[in-house]
């Protein structure tokens, strides 16, 4: 967006000559200042009805075939051939932020607090995200072959797009009146996926301890969609004067993200006391880095002039996870754990596409071309939960369950300033931009899931789980069904 001159306040030419030295527009550290792609979330509960029942509270479980992926350690309490399947239905909520600001009364008069109001937009997926089949080599050695979608997001910005900043100018001098707007919108979809096949082992070192690990060979994409009217863009609307318009269109587009990159992980599974009354399980999970290009087109920052072309690389975030699972009285189970996920690196560069300019400090200098610094989202430490009881009734066993977890924040934060020659940093305050940013890119809220399901076992041989996962921001249904030979 170029600047204005109808915001710039009279200024001497020794303040210009002496600020211009001092002022530069402050770097992007990481991330993209998308704001439809700041708002994708990764939800890493493990796969299957009866983990997310549990409030995936199911490392130091892990008794079913879906183990292969979530602690490969507790394949090696199966005994017998066992073939899996399961399915997801996510229904999300994006809780995008739209910022504004109307000034009003004389031309001196400064602009208002930012006023922001949520603008949620719906998000589904559905799909086969397990299945596999587990068979015992040897009576220490298991092995599972295993396909998973652990990763699928749609996000769209609706019809007409999403517009996240609108900035009026209505104030009035003399017999002049002024009604200039400055508006950003977003069109288009984001889309990312993953899937992979992989091959765990699981070995009996004792009757109470067992070790596995494993290989994932994942396939990402990553694509930023348009709408009926273009390609994915983000459109700077100014109103110049009451009847001259311009329009800014920044198009963007992800190439080269393809290939099959190889990923891992490892687990133990431990009964610290006789007959697993008390068990121990650990994890870590990492996924690899996928590359791809960021293409900007149409308009472009001057502060982004040859770069317009930027290789960049993304992940599914890796994660560990503890927990103990016991077993107080027959038929009940009661499972925590606490998982860590390093949502901080899912991009690995900065990739700004917008700009902004106007007045910054207190004298109000003007400036063109600045850059938001968007961090990425802090690593993360989830709580979990999750209770079985088992009861058993002619030959079927019947499971109810419950669980808890508590999804940090994890979104993007932003913050726009230029500094001075020692660090200080200025907002740009006309219009105020600074503040509008941060209020978009806000890191998100945390959100309270509440979790349960049923599951049922006929003739020790066919088990069907099923499982909810509730909360403010998502809301998932898995099913799971499990053949054993």
């Amino acid at each position: 967006m170029t600047t204005k001159k109808s915001f710039f306040l009279p200024l001497s030419l020794p303040c210009l000559f002496a600020l211009s030295l001092s002022l530069a527009p402050s770097p992007a550290r990481a991330q993209t200042d998308s704001a439809l792609l700041s708002k994708v979330g990764f939800n890493l509960t493990n796969p299957g009805g009866k983990s997310i029942a549990m409030g995936g509270a199911f490392t130091a479980i892990a008794d079913d075939a879906t183990a292969a992926l979530v602690n490969p350690a507790g394949l090696g309490l199966i005994s017998s051939i066992q073939f899996a399947v399961s399915g997801k239905r996510a229904d999300e909520t994006l809780g995008l932020v739209t910022a504004r600001s109307t000034a009003t009364g004389p031309l001196t008069a400064p602009y208002p607090d930012i006023d922001t109001t949520n603008v949620d937009r719906d998000a589904r997926a559905a799909s086969v995200d397990f299945a596999g089949v587990v068979v015992p080599v040897s009576r220490r050695l298991v092995a599972a072959l295993t396909y998973a979608e652990n990763l699928r997001f749609e996000g769209d910005a609706g019809v007409g797009g999403y517009q996240y900043l609108e900035i009026r100018d209505n104030r009035t001098g003399d017999t002049t009146r002024r009604d200039f707007l400055f508006q950003y919108r977003e069109f288009g979809s984001v889309s990312l996926r993953n899937r992979l096949l992989g091959l765990s082992l699981a070995y009996r070192v004792s009757e109470r301890v067992r070790v596995g690990g494993g290989v994932t060979l994942n396939r990402a994409s990553f694509d930023l969609d348009g709408d009926a009217a273009g390609p994915h863009r983000i459109t700077s609307r100014n109103y110049l004067s009451p009847t001259a318009e311009e329009i800014l269109t920044t198009t963007m587009r992800v190439d080269g993200v393809s290939g099959t990159k190889l990923g891992y992980l490892v687990g133990i599974h431990v009964d610290l006391l006789p007959d697993g009354a008390l068990t121990l399980g650990a994890d870590y999970r990492s996924s690899p880095r996928n590359d791809g290009t960021l293409v900007i087109g149409g308009y472009i920052p001057t502060a982004l002039l040859g770069q317009t072309s930027r290789p960049f690389s993304f992940r599914v975030p890796r994660d560990a996870a503890a927990g103990l699972a016991a077993h107080p009285m027959p038929g009940l189970t009661i499972a925590a754990e606490v998982q860590w996920v390093a949502y901080g690196d899912i991009f690995d560069r900065p990739l700004p596409v917008v700009s902004y300019s106007g007045l910054v400090g207190p004298i109000g200098f003007p400036v063109t071309g600045v850059l938001a610094d968007v961090s990425p989202a802090p690593d993360a430490w989830i709580p979990r939960i999750g209770l079985e009881y088992v009861a058993s009734a002619k030959g079927a066993r019947l499971a109810f369950r419950v669980g808890y977890h508590r999804e940090p924040a994890h979104g993007n934060t932003a913050r726009l300033a230029v500094r001075d020659g020692s660090g200080t940093p200025f907002p740009i305050t006309e219009p105020p931009y600074s503040a509008s940013v941060a209020s978009v890119f806000d890191g998100g809220r945390a959100d309270d899931r509440f979790t349960g399901g049923l599951g049922v076992t006929v003739a020790r041989s066919l088990s069907i789980d099923v499982g909810f996962d509730v909360g403010r921001a998502s809301r998932q249904l898995a099913a799971s069904l499990f053949y054993r030979f």
